[in-house]
């Protein structure tokens, strides 16, 4: 190997310990956040339903943010996510009421309709479509293929402009389409 080779050499070697540390300080900058988080919100002697949602949206913004950087602090904020789920005895009424509407997902759009069905937009014939419900703080969704396809959701957080659900495994993110 020539002189330049090995300088090309020791300079690329030197530089993927850096590009790693600013990876991992971003990554470490989220999780300090996080942590910073936790605690002001632990120190709420007895958090009402106001003071949850309030933290849930917190962490939902933090979450976009480390997205967007390609984080993986996202892993961490989505299991904290998964701790506050809405209350068991949520209107349900009013959480369908602000279900109904266009909704945005990672992959697909959808329109949730106030009579119960939904559909993939646009709306075309042989579109993805189905049935959903929520009862307190379940979303029901069936989806009409042969066989019929069902699951059931815990609700984390229903706004008019977020959608924040999991099947206990995975935290699923949904915007509303303006």
């Amino acid at each position: 190997m020539n002189r330049r080779g090995f300088i090309c050499l020791i300079g690329a070697l030197a530089a993927r310990p850096r590009a790693a540390r600013a990876q991992q300080g971003s990554g470490g900058r989220y999780a300090q956040t996080l942590g910073e988080m936790q605690r002001a919100y632990g120190k709420i002697a007895h958090p009402g339903e106001t003071a949850r949602a309030a933290y849930v949206m917190r962490l939902i913004r933090l979450r976009e943010k480390a997205a967007r950087v390609k984080s993986d602090a996202w892993q961490a904020i989505d299991a904290e996510i998964k701790r506050y789920p809405a209350p068991i005895d949520s209107d349900s009424a009013a959480l369908s009421s602000l279900r109904a509407g266009e909704w945005e997902s990672p992959r697909h759009d959808y329109l949730y309709r106030p009579d119960g069905t939904w559909t993939m937009i646009p709306v075309e014939a042989d579109v993805t479509h189905g049935s959903w419900r929520i009862e307190g703080n379940r979303s029901f969704e069936t989806v009409a293929t042969e066989p019929p396809r069902s699951f059931q959701y815990t609700i984390i957080l229903l706004t008019k402009r977020d959608f924040v659900f999991t099947d206990g495994e995975i935290v699923f993110y949904e915007t509303r389409l303006k």
